[in-house]
């Protein structure tokens, strides 16, 4: 499962001028009323949860990849958690990482403290025993062709993480690395393949730490079952079945799914009307995915379903009368509502981050969801 639950007001834009927002790190420590039991604000007063883990774990969940993720913030109750109830983490690089003029310069710095923060202390300023067990894999940025960099960035971070894994961190486990790209042909011949081939080709030469075993390939798509599993472009074969004969990599899909909504008019988008064909398609993914898994084990690791929940800047009730919510915003298990369930009050020190600050008067108001008709084919598919 896709998870990156915030409620209103939160925006990707804006979220880096509010301390509860700031690094769009769900997995925060001040985040766990929405994914957890409950909440003991530094305060001294104490706040339930929504407990979106466990609600996931009663839908058959058992790996959630996220976005984003501070280094500087406390991830060690969320990954506790999500081990608890046997749920693994692909655990990300955020974008921002990989961006020249932003974090990529300053990878000596940054990758040591992204993996003290994957290790079994959850921040960057410990260095654990070894990477958490809740971890499944990590998982460099998101779509380089919109986010704003380029396979040369995630060859050479990936190149980095390795050597600096070796230097700093020679008795960590070696979990699996990935990078997860959109389904665009990159000027290749099939979505993704344009990207893959320079950047398996860009790290052939790079062995340290068993990394040529450690790599999968992450394409994130919403192409249906017919696309992917039997007859691609008129090819006679599936996406997959193609893309490992390619690469002899395996493939774990990061975005899987269908929006309940299309376009219908204009470019941009004028006009959104409802998706006819989306359940279907949801359907056919998320079992023919487990199928072929099951008998293709070697090229096919699993599928990420996109996603937990609407995203709430550009679909904050679910859809509204006379129409469908943009399509991006659409894809949700869950929708938002207007009803607040409880008010989180923070106090300055609930922060590790405080760019934004003073982190006074911040608040957080997780809201009631509200199950769409996506969230029967999950449970279906997935118990």
């Amino acid at each position: 499962m896709c998870y990156s639950a915030f409620p209103s007001p939160y925006n990707p834009s804006t979220a880096n001028k509010t301390c509860i927002f700031s690094g769009s790190d769900i997995a925060n420590k001040p985040m766990e009323p929405l994914w957890g039991r409950g909440y003991m604000s530094a305060s001294g007063m104490r706040f339930p949860g929504r407990d979106d883990v466990r609600t996931m774990k009663q839908m058959g969940v058992t790996l959630v990849r996220l976005y984003d993720w501070a280094p500087r913030d406390r991830h060690l109750d969320f990954l506790n958690y999500c081990h608890e109830l046997g749920i693994k983490v692909l655990a990300p690089v955020s974008n921002y990482f990989l961006i020249r003029g932003q974090g990529f310069e300053n990878r000596e710095t940054h990758i040591p403290n992204l993996i003290r923060s994957f290790s079994t202390t959850g921040v960057q300023t410990q260095t654990g025993t070894d990477y958490h067990p809740a971890i499944a894999a990590i998982i460099m940025g998101n779509e380089p062709r919109i986010s704003g960099f380029t396979v040369a960035e995630c060859v050479q971070f990936t190149k980095d993480w390795v050597r600096i894994e070796q230097q700093q961190f020679p008795g960590f486990s070696m979990p699996p690395i990935a990078h997860p790209v959109d389904f665009h042909p990159y000027g290749g011949r099939y979505p993704a393949w344009g990207f893959f081939t320079p950047l398996l080709e860009g790290l052939s030469g790079t062995t340290t730490r068993n990394l040529q075993s450690r790599l999968f390939l992450a394409p994130n798509t919403f192409n249906d079952a017919f696309y992917l599993f039997d007859n691609a472009e008129s090819s006679g074969k599936g996406y997959v079945q193609l893309t490992y004969e390619m690469f002899h990599k395996p493939l774990l899909f990061t975005e899987l799914g269908n929006a309940r909504s299309i376009c219908s008019h204009g470019n941009p988008c004028q006009l959104w009307v409802p998706n006819p064909n989306y359940l279907e398609v949801v359907d056919g993914q998320l079992k023919r995915s487990i199928a072929y898994g099951m008998r293709h084990p070697e090229q096919l690791l699993g599928s990420c379903h996109f996603q937990f929940d609407d995203k709430v800047w550009l679909c904050p009730t679910g859809d509204p009368p006379g129409g469908n919510c943009p399509s991006e915003g659409a894809f949700g298990v869950f929708s938002h509502t207007n009803t607040v369930l409880f008010t989180v009050n923070y106090v300055p020190e609930d922060f590790t981050i405080f760019d934004s600050g003073p982190c006074d008067h911040e608040q957080l108001e997780p809201d009631q969801l509200t199950r769409n008709p996506t969230y029967e084919k999950v449970v279906n598919a997935y118990t």
